[in-house]
């Protein structure tokens, strides 16, 4: 498939009901085909667009064929980390972990507009440094994270809607793995519908809740893929576990999350 027919492709994954204007809804347009990428031009209120713009793939070089590969596998897999994707398109490693990286920026926008509703249970724990850091020597791989582990629960008290979040070490007692007042503000504020009905599990009922399942969960599958996560990157990966379990709990089919997440919706009219 040439560039020019990636490009149709693409266009009918962003737009499959027809072309919608970004910035007013029209779907009427002239296509300006002079560059490598065809520019859509809204013919109501003149802006121009591409099958790229506002997603992922905005600014790149890449070409869409890598892209289209790359989202397939993602979207087909468990999660796969720079060194297989790199391998598995033909691309350089650094290419392959920009791309990873874009598509974490992207779930990460949706995960933090995201809020948990209903009946929510958070709390704290921790991911050993002997369990998710084992495999490299430097200490910002092994020294031991604090997690806030916050869902929305059924009657059972099982999850169904759940997020994962970094806390740093000013949102905690020092010397100890307990927020302040202004950190479990903080987590409540980013993470909880204001609506939400929620209780705080301390660390002796969040060890045998299934919150804490759900935070082993996301540690064996950043062990087994990834083998390693410094601090600065964490969050996105919390972000990309999350943003997987979230669309198995609502019976979405991973192609379509992916493909949402890709393919943003335009405005309407």
């Amino acid at each position: 498939m040439d560039q020019a027919e990636q490009a149709a492709y693409f266009f009918r994954r962003r737009w499959p009901n027809g072309f919608s204007c970004p910035s007013c809804g029209y779907g009427a347009y002239y296509t300006i085909a002079t560059r490598q990428l065809p520019l859509y031009e809204c013919r109501l209120c003149g802006h121009q667009t591409s099958v790229t713009a506002g997603t992922v793939m905005a600014k790149t070089r890449t070409p869409l064929a890598k892209w289209a590969a790359a989202i397939e596998l993602l979207a087909s897999t468990n999660g796969v980390n720079a060194k297989r994707l790199a391998a598995l398109i033909d691309v350089k490693h650094k290419t392959a972990w920009r791309m990873l990286r874009k598509f974490r920026q992207a779930i990460g926008e949706v995960e933090d507009a995201f809020k948990l509703q209903g009946t929510v249970h958070t709390g704290l724990h921790f991911l050993a440094p002997k369990y998710i850091f084992i495999f490299l020597p430097h200490r910002h791989y092994r020294c031991e994270r604090v997690v806030s582990v916050s869902a929305s629960v059924g009657r059972d008290g099982k999850p169904t809607a759940l997020k994962l979040g970094f806390v740093p070490r000013d949102r905690l007692v020092p010397r100890f793995k307990e927020p302040t007042a202004h950190g479990k503000a903080r987590i409540l504020e980013e993470h909880v519908d204001p609506s939400a009905d929620v209780q705080w599990l301390n660390s002796d009922r969040m060890h045998h809740s299934p919150l804490r399942d759900c935070l082993l969960e996301a540690r064996g599958w950043m062990n087994r893929l990834f083998r390693g996560v410094g601090t600065k990157y964490l969050q996105g990966y919390l972000d990309e576990f999350c943003f997987r379990w979230n669309a198995a709990s609502r019976g979405k089919p991973p192609r379509e999350a992916w493909d949402m997440l890709c393919f943003p919706s335009d405005i309407a009219a």
